[in-house]
């Protein structure tokens, strides 16, 4: 209740700086920089809604999309500051002070909100509603919670594919996703849909790739999401061997991550019953994880 309290306390700093620039009878040429400062605001609020990498500024949507906002917010200034000016003229409140001092008020409200405001857990929130709203338009199996409409597009992408459809395919379908699903979402969404009977090849391989990903070892540190990748490729030769191989180059890539990888009991455990393919690869593994343990605090098994 307090972020709450104090996110629409930073909402009011920010509305109040063009409300008293108009009680203060200041030019409309001050109108451009309030708009500035707002469209700073829905940077900071929504940045899912801003493309994440410099080259899709290249392309002309992305600056459509920047105009459009900028013309929103031009008139949400503009009319703060006919507001400002009625209440002024009407109630005699005709305020003396520099310009400086409301664009400081609108100003102080956008590091105030991102200190209060966690934009992952905005998204999360929307994805949920998104997916509301699509159980109440048209009802059907649920969908797993907070995955929203780009994992349901995903899990119907994978349902298409045949089951011994290669890796390059799996890796194509996630990667249609790029932006459109937090990393750790996504792993909640794929974890559970996995756990529901049955699990189809395409869907367990999309699993394996997404939980053994270095991004997904970042955003999901602490939660093993390795472990549950071998658990899911368990008496899958080829998803044995891909675990194995994906393990060794986020290892080699973050050592951090080790906590999370498959201890050697599990990874022997894992080989014993694996052909000779994914034994080869399990065993490239182990010693890895033998060899990291001292950087651990461990001693490496025999």
């Amino acid at each position: 209740m307090l972020r709450i309290g104090l996110l629409r306390g930073a909402a009011i700093l920010l509305y109040l700086g063009p409300v008293l620039a108009g009680a203060a009878d200041f030019s409309w040429s001050a109108v451009p920089a309030f708009a500035a400062i707002f469209l700073l605001w829905l940077v900071v609020i929504r940045p899912q809604d801003w493309p994440e990498h410099p080259r899709a500024w290249l392309a002309l949507p992305a600056w459509l999309a920047l105009a459009g906002r900028a013309a929103v917010q031009l008139v949400l200034v503009s009319a703060c500051f006919v507001f400002g000016r009625a209440f002024g003229h009407v109630t005699g409140f005709e305020p003396v002070f520099g310009v400086g001092m409301p664009l400081a008020l609108s100003f102080i409200a956008v590091p105030l909100a991102r200190m209060v405001f966690d934009p992952e857990r905005g998204l999360a929130m929307d994805q949920l509603l998104d997916e509301a709203l699509l159980g109440i338009a048209a009802p059907g199996p649920a969908r797993p919670r907070g995955a929203g409409v780009g994992a349901a597009q995903l899990f119907a992408a994978l349902d298409a594919l045949p089951a011994d459809a290669p890796l390059t395919e799996v890796e194509a379908c996630l990667s249609r996703l790029d932006g459109q699903i937090q990393t750790a979402p996504l792993y909640d969404a794929l974890l559970a849909r996995v756990q529901a009977a049955p699990m189809s090849q395409p869907l367990c391989a999309a699993f394996v790739l997404h939980a053994t990903s270095q991004p997904c070892a970042e955003a999901c540190r602490g939660r093993a999401a390795p472990v549950r990748a071998l658990q899911v490729a368990s008496g899958d030769d080829r998803l044995l061997a891909l675990v194995a191989r994906r393990c060794i180059l986020l290892l080699n890539a973050d050592a951090d991550a080790w906590g999370d990888c498959p201890n050697a009991g599990a990874l022997e455990a894992a080989r014993s019953a694996a052909g000779p393919g994914a034994a080869a690869a399990l065993a490239d593994l182990i010693a890895l994880n033998r060899q990291l343990a001292p950087l651990n605090g461990l001693d490496p098994a025999p």
